[in-house]
């Protein structure tokens, strides 16, 4: 991590969190839905490749141990459930040890390398988007033996449903046979049509309030420039091009979507602007590595490839990314500093 004082500056500057108020609970439990970003350890307990539980992972986490989680350290879920004053970590639901409390708070239900097509999940084995839905009607089977089917609705209805997905659905795409079988426009359609449907899911069951995320400029990630082969590592623009694409139709998509849900609150979370805003200009965030990751080369490795016996950056603060894939989490602060600024008080 960097210098304690230097960390303390950057943190201070930030006018997200420039007040020395804690912001209070809005709502009674949150729930994360979505893939690797939001992964607080479910694919530790699923036989799949897309594991993040061992060494350099967790190195700056609480313990400085591997938990699941794709980064040094704590992910949005754990730094927004903190902020929010609800509890110190987001649990996966897939946990053995969840007490009653951690249920009745919210939980995790997020899997590394999964996506809104089911098709996406089958080639890493984790839990697309319709299975963790499956696993939240097992989760309110429980809530409402703990809590009785009054309270159990109360909660959902006054809970933060926090969806975050469609990043390999895209990856997996430009390198699959769909790509001659459909345009990416078409795609992209066909990507949302699965959105709705998850959402209405969800609301069926009795959530309200829901955050769903945008594309982050994929394009952007090490191992997708590493595949572009670009000499100058350059962000593969037609990817960035497509997320924009994509995130101006379901920008236009969600306003028809709560109007067919009665009652229902849906906030767009802009995770493109998030990540690009520090991307564009690294040196206002102190940051001075963009295009690798800060395990082994940076160039590809992740996940298995990303172990105990790959060399580690000194300084992981400088960076953006730990892997080829994901944020360091002083990255995840800044995108979490954004979601309590600009996204919460939506609600």
């Amino acid at each position: 991590m960097a210098h304690p004082a230097l960390l303390l500056v950057l943190l201070l500057s930030s006018p997200a969190i420039s007040s020395s108020k804690r912001i209070q609970p809005k709502f009674s439990a949150i729930f994360y839905f979505g893939d690797s970003v939001l992964d607080t350890g479910n694919n530790n307990r699923l036989p799949t490749v897309a594991l993040a539980n061992h060494v350099p992972y967790g190195r700056d986490f609480p313990g400085k141990k591997p938990t699941g989680r794709f980064s040094n350290g704590r992910l949005v879920p754990d730094l927004l459930n903190q902020r929010l004053q609800l509890k110190e970590f987001s649990p996966p639901y897939l946990d053995s040890r969840l007490s009653n409390n951690d249920i009745m708070t919210g939980v995790n239900f997020a899997s590394a390398g999964s996506g809104f097509d089911d098709q996406t999940s089958q080639l890493a084995n984790t839990l697309p988007m319709s299975e963790q839905v499956n696993l939240f009607k097992d989760y309110l089977l429980r809530l409402r033996n703990i809590v009785g089917d009054k309270d159990a609705s109360r909660i959902i209805a006054n809970s933060l449903i926090f969806i975050s997905s469609g990043t390999n659905d895209f990856s997996h795409y430009y390198r699959s046979s769909k790509k001659k079988k459909m345009d990416i426009g078409e795609y992209q359609d066909t990507v949302l049509q699965m959105v709705q449907a998850r959402v209405k899911e969800l609301y069926d069951l009795g959530g309200r309030q829901f955050s769903l995320a945008g594309l982050p400029p994929f394009g952007c990630t090490p191992i997708q420039i590493t595949l572009s082969r670009d000499p100058d590592r350059a962000c593969v623009d037609e990817q960035n091009w497509d997320a924009q694409v994509y995130n101006s139709k379901l920008q236009e998509l969600l306003p028809t979507l709560q109007g067919s849900l009665h009652g229902s609150k849906i906030v767009y979370l802009d995770a493109y602007r998030a990540l690009m805003e520090i991307l564009e200009d690294p040196a206002k965030y102190g940051f001075t590595e963009t295009t690798r990751g800060c395990c082994g080369t940076g160039l590809r490795e992740v996940a298995l490839l990303c172990n105990a016996l790959t060399p580690i950056c000194k300084n992981v603060s400088s960076y953006v990314f730990y892997d080829a894939v994901h944020p360091t989490e002083r990255v995840y602060m800044l995108v979490n500093d954004y979601i309590v600024k600009d996204v919460i008080p939506q609600f």
